[in-house]
């Protein structure tokens, strides 16, 4: 492609010589036109403008500053997220065989948070309630996820038996609330002990586990305080046979009876 063409002037004036008489000077001689390709060097690609630098490039970081900003956007919201999934629903591991056959060694469950969570509302202009409970409180035959009393670095899995205000006792191979005999068809073998009577003070339950000969629960170190409930286990996740919902005051209803190994 024929790039635009020099001007000889400069040429012409280091020869010219003085105009002799009676003759004409000849006009002087225009310098030839860059050729524009039509018109469009404006738009020509390929034409580099005069003092045009190398192109710019971006910063050597793989990263430019927006792309850090977003990363950071979704670290935080993910983080958000965690913290509010984690203050409503957390996942445990079952540890030993207390709640059998409710309930075997490793297996996994989710405890509700918020199922006894209370509320200080006493700065609403109508009320001076410190203790709202909107999710309510423990019943018999809740599954509860607790810290141990003696050693709060551990955490237990047992049954709600009694509640506040009832009397509890275990006699005979059965467990009786207010004298009354305590129907529990997801036990294996009735207890062999004896407790009570003993009447459940306020704000503490009675718990025992499923497995009532080979659990260490109110009945050999007292009633547990409310305020030491993590939870309530609402379902079991694993292992995938026996999925399902924890039903209150009785077993697990199985979401899922067979599992295929079938490619």
């Amino acid at each position: 492609m024929p790039g635009p063409v020099a001007t000889r002037e400069p040429i012409l004036e280091a020869m010219s010589e003085p105009s002799l008489p009676g003759i004409a000077s000849l006009p002087p001689t225009e310098p030839a036109a860059a050729f524009t390709h039509g018109g469009l060097a404006d738009v020509d690609p390929w034409l580099k403008s005069a003092g045009a630098g190398p192109p710019r490039r971006g910063l050597a970081w793989p990263f430019s500053l927006d792309a850090a900003a977003e990363a950071l956007e979704v670290v935080a919201l993910a983080l958000l997220m965690f913290i509010a999934v984690r203050a409503v629903a957390q996942n445990f591991v079952v540890d030993g065989a207390s709640m059998q056959p409710s309930f075997h060694n490793g297996e996994l469950v989710i405890v509700n948070k918020l199922a006894y969570r209370s509320f200080d509302i006493s700065w609403l202009p109508w009320t001076d309630q410190t203790d709202w409970r909107p999710f309510g409180d423990p019943q018999p035959g809740d599954v509860v996820v607790f810290r141990f009393p003696q050693d709060p670095d551990r955490d237990f899995i047992k049954r709600v038996v009694a509640v506040p205000g009832q009397t509890v006792e275990v006699s005979d191979g059965h467990v009786l609330v207010d004298g009354v005999p305590v129907e529990e068809s997801y036990l294996e073998e009735a207890p062999r002990y004896r407790y009570g009577p003993e009447m459940v003070p306020p704000d503490q339950v009675f718990v025992l586990g499923d497995n009532r000969n080979n659990s260490y629960d109110s009945h050999s170190w007292g009633m547990l305080d409310r305020s030491a409930i993590i939870g309530r286990a609402d379902l079991r996740y694993w292992p995938l046979d026996r999925i399902g919902i924890v039903h209150d005051g009785g077993p697990v209803q199985l979401l899922v009876t067979e599992v295929s190994t079938a490619p």
